[in-house]
Parts: C-alpha cells; structure tokens; sequence
C-alpha cells in the first residue's frame, strides 16, 4: 500500500499530524508521501516559530514529495520551499495533480 497525504491547512497542529503520519507510515513499511497544496505551502516557512515543530519538519521532510507552485507563490512561500531543496510541482494549471499519484497507486488523504 501507498499514500499521499495532501495538506491543504496551514496550522501547524495539522501540519504536525500529517508529518507524524508520514513519519509512522514510512517507519511501518507503508510508503507515504506528503504534498502541500493550498495554505500550507507556507508550512515550511513557519517552522521555525516552534521548537518542537522543527524537530519534526526536519524529520518529516524528506517525505515532501512536492510543493504547489502556484499557490506558494500565493503564500509567498515559493522562494524559502526553493531555498529547502523541495520539489515544486505545476503539472494540474500551476497546482500538483492528484491523478499521477493515484495512476501510481496511491491512496489519497487530505488533511
């Protein structure tokens, strides 16, 4: 089985179940991906403001599979996501396409 967990929300409670998710997922064998779509492209650039969300970003983010190019530029967020080593995705009208990952086999969560 495989999962991608779209992240649509920009509060960092979400942002932190969603990469714990990823984290539990991957260390139990089931491949999880994280995308961040919507407001939470500003995820990256707001870490920072918790001690304990660091730790986990930093965990979590080799499993950020892509970053929604148009709307980080939206958030303003574009430029941090380069500067982090995360993949920018435009495939779908500038946003990241939900339909390669489940032509992938993905099962898709949005959070």
């Amino acid at each position: 089985m495989k999962v991608v967990i779209f992240l649509f929300n920009e509060d960092l409670m979400c942002a932190q179940h969603a990469f714990l998710y990823a984290k539990e997922l991957n260390e139990k064998g089931i491949e999880a991906k994280i995308v961040l779509e919507g407001k939470a492209t500003s995820i990256p650039r707001r870490y920072e403001s918790s001690p304990a969300f660091k730790k986990l970003y930093e965990v979590a983010k080799k499993w950020i599979d892509c970053v929604c190019k148009a709307c980080s530029i939206a958030t303003k967020s574009l430029e941090f996501a380069e500067k982090e080593g995360l993949r920018i995705c435009s495939d779908l009208n500038g946003h990241v396409s939900m339909e390669k990952y489940i032509r992938e086999g993905y099962a898709v969560i949005t959070i």
